[in-house]
């Protein structure tokens, strides 16, 4: 090995332990830097939200389902003839019942026993079409499908 060579590493290895000793006792030196600063503002008091009212908007439209498989017997002993079977609404608002079903069917006021009342009646409706009532005087309406009389719903006007 050269004398040139042997004097580099001899410096290589003294700038390296030059190095390391300022790291060592670099940290002795340094102050700390975090300060504290009082908080002079003033807590602000937050007030708890209140529950708010909705007003009532205005008439509302509710919708009811003629699901499919109900021209077969069945679906009145899970209720499910009309979805939903019943309904609660407000004098003024409308129920929109949609056939979803392929088999024609109606939407009549009354009963199965007692026959239709003559508050509304869809006609026949078949598949895909929708049938709407604005119900404008409170009570409890009953109504069913004439084609299939198992189908039965309520309306409850307020």
């Amino acid at each position: 090995m050269a004398a040139i060579d042997k004097a580099a590493i001899a410096w290589t290895i003294a700038i390296v332990a030059v190095g390391v000793g300022i790291a060592s006792i670099g940290g002795q030196f340094q102050s700390p830097v975090a300060t504290t600063v009082p908080n002079t503002a003033p807590p602000v008091m937050e007030e708890p939200s209140k529950p708010v009212m909705e007003e009532p908007t205005g008439p509302m439209t509710v919708e009811v389902s003629i699901p499919a498989g109900t021209s077969v017997p069945g679906c009145e002993e899970t209720n499910k003839c009309f979805i939903p079977s019943s309904v609660s609404i407000m004098k003024g608002d409308t129920v929109v019942w949609s056939n979803d079903d392929t088999a024609a069917h109606t939407v009549t006021s009354g009963s199965p026993a007692n026959g239709p009342s003559g508050t509304f009646d869809s006609s026949l409706l078949i598949g895909g079409k929708s049938f709407e009532h604005t119900f404008d005087s409170s009570g409890s309406i009953d109504y069913f499908c004439m084609v299939h009389p198992w189908m039965t719903g309520s309306v409850q006007v307020s």
